[in-house]
């Protein structure tokens, strides 16, 4: 009866087997799981891991889904390998939220690209905020206050790249409006993916007229 236990790369292999000393399965066990462990994630891999399993949970479990155990659990990797990675929880939420930022905003570019209408857009926007707890996350960095890894700038070169696809796609706003445009919309989205359900309910709204929201907003404001 042989026990055999390994702690490497952050991941945790328990073997209970009764073998036959000279059968050979011992020694086949242990090459195939030498040559498992040794193909290791690169850094730019570990992150995206981590950062997929985050977007999961909090999709599932809301932002109690983000803590560290939870996610290095999931992911197959060690407290000491997300920490590595991101810092802490807090360090993980912000790249999380910047990653689902920079990733709606790409796809904002590209529906400009592809002259998407005003109203799917604003649709994708209240969609993408309000599903996954995208609006959650933003508002608990907003409450938190403050950046443990400062702002990302490739983030901050998205939104860069929609204000100016923007200004060529209507020609007749000035930069202005577009910045009060963009921050309209964005801040109603949020509000929406945090509390568009209670607000519609002591409104005495049903679903159908909240879910024809985005569509009003877009007619009002075009």
């Amino acid at each position: 009866n042989v026990s055999v236990a390994w702690n490497l790369n952050a991941i945790d292999i328990i073997l209970f087997c009764d073998l036959v000393p000279e059968s050979g399965i011992m020694a086949r066990l242990l090459e195939d799981t030498i040559l498992t462990l040794r193909r290791r994630r690169t850094a730019e891999e570990s992150r995206a891991l981590i950062l997929q399993v985050a977007a999961k949970r909090l999709a599932e479990y809301g932002l109690e889904g983000l803590n560290i155990t939870g996610v290095s659990q999931e992911a197959g990797i060690s407290h000491a390998t997300l920490i590595h990675h991101f810092g802490s929880s807090g360090g993980m939420r912000e790249a999380l939220a910047d990653k689902m930022t920079l990733d709606l905003v790409q796809d904002l570019v590209s529906s400009f690209d592809g002259k998407m209408s005003q109203v799917d857009m604003t649709q994708n926007v209240f969609h993408a905020l309000s599903a996954g707890g995208h609006a959650k996350l933003i508002a608990w960095l907003a409450v938190e206050g403050g950046r443990e890894s400062g702002q990302s700038d490739a983030v901050a070169e998205g939104f860069k790249k929609l204000l100016l696809s923007m200004k060529i796609l209507v020609e007749a706003r000035d930069e202005k409006d577009l910045q009060n445009l963009i921050l309209l919309v964005g801040s109603a989205a949020i509000g929406f993916g945090l509390a568009g359900n209670v607000l519609a309910h002591l409104l005495g709204m049903d679903q159908s007229e909240l879910d024809s929201f985005p569509n009003w907003m877009t007619e009002h404001i075009t």
